[in-house]
């Protein structure tokens, strides 16, 4: 399920328009197991260390007989800061190494976020292009919305999809342990069209 592999949030596909403070960097790390399938690992780091430009390094895998493992690179900027609305922009390439070999992939994605009620609800909206050897030209599209119910905690409502089957939505909470520094996310989500498709996920963020 862990398709995007550097976001705002460990757990969300749905990316906001921000990027890490200038001259510091940012870990998640996440943990996703669904029914039916492989449970996935993730660990991603993102640095602004070219001032206006975040970039990433990420790293997943599955722990199925036939252990798959990724390795991306991602690039992203500001287009619009944000004001109740901004716009970025993020390049990723990514490898996946399976028992068939290698495979190479691209995606190009636009993310936009509006913010509402003092900024207590946020809604993202991302519209990407997605170039796999299994998922040529693919149009890849999230919509998310969060809002806080504490000053500590939020709750997030997101639909997207990863393939041409139909789309996925999931409920994420998120806790911050301690503020700008340390928060805890725990995931609950399925398939539309297919009950048997659910999957839970825990994640951190670490921004030092």
């Amino acid at each position: 399920m862990l398709t995007q592999y550097a976001k705002a949030s460990p757990l969300l596909n749905t990316d906001d328009t921000a990027i890490v403070a200038a001259h510091h960097c940012q870990l998640e790390s996440a943990i996703v197991s669904a029914k039916q399938a492989d449970t996935a690992y993730q660990v991603n780091t993102a640095c602004q260390l070219l001032k206006g430009v975040e970039s990433s390094i990420a790293y997943s895998a599955t722990d199925s007989h036939s252990t798959e493992t990724t390795w991306s690179a991602q690039l992203k900027t500001v287009l619009k800061p944000m004001d109740r609305w901004g716009v970025a922009t993020s390049l990723l390439f990514s490898q996946t190494q399976t028992v068939d070999g290698k495979q190479n992939d691209w995606f190009l994605n636009v993310p936009v976020e509006w913010a509402a009620l003092n900024e207590r609800v946020h809604v993202y909206s991302n519209i990407g292009y997605q170039h796999s050897a299994d998922q040529p030209n693919l149009l890849r599209w999230s919509l998310a919305t969060n809002f806080a119910l504490t000053p500590k905690t939020s709750m997030s409502l997101e639909a997207f999809n990863q393939d041409r089957q139909a789309p996925l939505a999931q409920t994420v909470l998120h806790y911050t342990v301690i503020p700008d520094l340390f928060t805890l996310e725990a995931s609950f989500g399925q398939r539309l069209d297919d009950f048997r498709q659910r999957f839970f996920g825990f994640g951190l963020s670490f921004t030092p």
